[in-house]
């Protein structure tokens, strides 16, 4: 018993003396080389299926592996394993989209444009009322989040006023709940079209005789985000831009009657990307008033 546990002792050190001499360790050398070298000389091609692969799988994963502690780091564990001890990494967690509350105290008023009965203009297969609640029900969730009080003239296929009801009061319906919620500015959502469907462009109006820089400010963040031909800032006389008493916008996404901007204004990801280019010229708005 005696000879029989010497052999296999010197044969052991016989092994691990013929794997670990050619491993030159230099100061330059790291860990990671050793346990390239020894792993890969675990399985020689002359061994046949003899005794000699486990052996060495014997050495290296019971023996060298658990005193060296290279086989089974922590360093390498995946968090999957079941064994005892090993400590597990927590989850990462991303930071969530704009919560910084840069319009934290502001109310804001979402408008969609048409609804219901009135679908606004229809090209290309889509309306332009189901465009403009897309898009407003995206930025109502963006200016939340930045902290601001969101209130939505609609938030569903109808109209603001009750049905039936003349179209001066139905866009005064809007301008009362800016007014009576006393709104630090109104933002009207609305698609364009025009006779010539090679026309495309984001355009946005505020009122004659009142200051550009809300609508200056949309149009850079959103021509900045969505890439669209800028077709500028305009003084415009709308219902809504001359009865509301705070700063008001109307932006025009984009031309529905061109085929090509009414197929992107028809996909969520560019209403995602139009809603966060909204947003981002709102918060610079405030930023710079």
């Amino acid at each position: 018993m005696y000879n029989n546990k010497l052999f296999f002792y010197t044969l052991l050190l016989a092994l691990a003396f013929n794997f670990l001499a050619p491993v030159t360790i230099s100061h330059a050398s790291g860990l990671g080389d050793i346990v390239k070298t020894l792993s890969s000389s675990t399985t020689p091609a002359a061994d046949n299926g003899g005794l000699l692969t486990p052996l060495l799988n014997l050495l290296f994963d019971k023996i060298l592996g658990p005193l060296l502690n290279i086989f089974h780091s922590p360093a390498n564990n995946t968090g999957n394993s079941s064994s005892g001890g090993t400590a597990v990494l927590p989850p990462v967690h991303h930071a969530p989209p704009d919560s910084s509350g840069a319009l934290s105290g502001k109310v804001i008023v979402v408008d969609p444009g048409h609804g219901g009965s009135n679908p606004g203009a229809v090209a290309n297969g889509t309306r332009e009322s189901d465009n403009n609640l897309a898009v407003g029900l995206k930025l109502r969730d963006r200016l939340t989040q930045a902290g601001a009080r969101v209130i939505m003239t609609r938030d569903s296929d109808r109209t603001v006023a009750p049905e039936g009801e003349t179209l001066g009061q139905e866009l005064q319906a809007r301008v009362d709940l800016a007014e009576n919620n006393h709104a630090d500015i109104f933002v009207s959502v609305h698609t364009n079209e025009n006779p010539d469907s090679s026309i495309t462009g984001a355009e946005t109006f505020y009122g004659s005789g009142k200051t550009p820089k809300l609508a200056e400010a949309v149009e850079s963040a959103l021509i900045n985000d969505t890439n669209a031909v800028n077709k500028g800032t305009t003084p415009e006389t709308f219902y809504v831009l001359r009865n509301t008493t705070m700063p008001g916008i109307l932006v025009e996404m984009g031309f529905i009657s061109n085929p090509a901007e009414a197929a992107r204004l028809a996909s969520d990801s560019y209403r995602n990307t139009v809603a966060q280019g909204i947003c981002d010229g709102i918060v610079d708005y405030f930023r710079n008033s």
